[in-house]
């Protein structure tokens, strides 16, 4: 096995727990409507999926989503809204520390420019790359080989890890070592594997 360079790694569902009802509750909140109503607007035209893939700036979705509700949403709502719906895993997020120091760490997510900055914000000390800012989401391959191109690694000195199987299998298939973890003790085993852990 070639040395790895580079340790990609999901966020939602990996390093962190996310429940997409309290966030709609509380943006719905904000928007003076109801969780079902803000869900129907994110779905209508897929607006949320236009966002996460790069299509649809912050500003972009916010107008949509008001022009829809009647609602004055600013990103500040959106924000503050996904910070109360995301509980960073803190013993995940501590085995990064005992990473080799040789070892670039980074994020990949399918999250839109709304989202990103509350990443940033949870895992200060990480790069986070986005699916809004790659232009493409997982499982494509093509969005390994975006982050790995982001990062100036080559594939095969790339380490990806996700909760989903199928989202693991788009990374092999660009050329990525990739496997699942669920939890810290499957991501520390894997880790280790892999010799990245000091």
């Amino acid at each position: 096995m070639p040395a790895l360079h580079v340790l990609l790694l999901d966020f939602d569902g990996l390093l962190a727990d996310y429940d997409h009802r309290r966030f709609l509750q509380q943006l719905a909140d904000a928007a003076a409507c109801t969780s079902p109503q803000l869900d129907a607007a994110l779905r209508s035209e897929h607006l949320e999926l236009a966002h996460a893939r790069g299509e649809l700036d912050g500003e972009q979705l916010l107008q949509a989503l008001n022009e829809r509700l009647g609602s004055d949403l600013q990103a500040s709502d959106w924000q503050r809204a996904r910070v109360a719906a995301t509980v960073p895993r803190r013993d995940c997020v501590a085995l990064l520390d005992r990473v080799h120091r040789d070892v670039s760490i980074a994020i990949l997510t399918n999250n839109g420019a709304l989202t990103l900055p509350v990443i940033q914000q949870l895992l200060p000390n990480q790069t986070v790359l986005g699916s809004a800012a790659l232009r493409i989401r997982k499982p494509d391959p093509d969005a390994y080989r975006a982050a790995c191109t982001a990062l100036g690694c080559e594939p095969a000195r790339a380490l990806f890890v996700d909760h989903l199987f199928r989202n693991v299998q788009g990374a092999r298939a660009a050329g990525l070592h990739a496997d699942t973890a669920y939890h810290a003790q499957s991501l520390r085993r894997l880790l280790r594997r892999f010799h990245l852990l000091g």
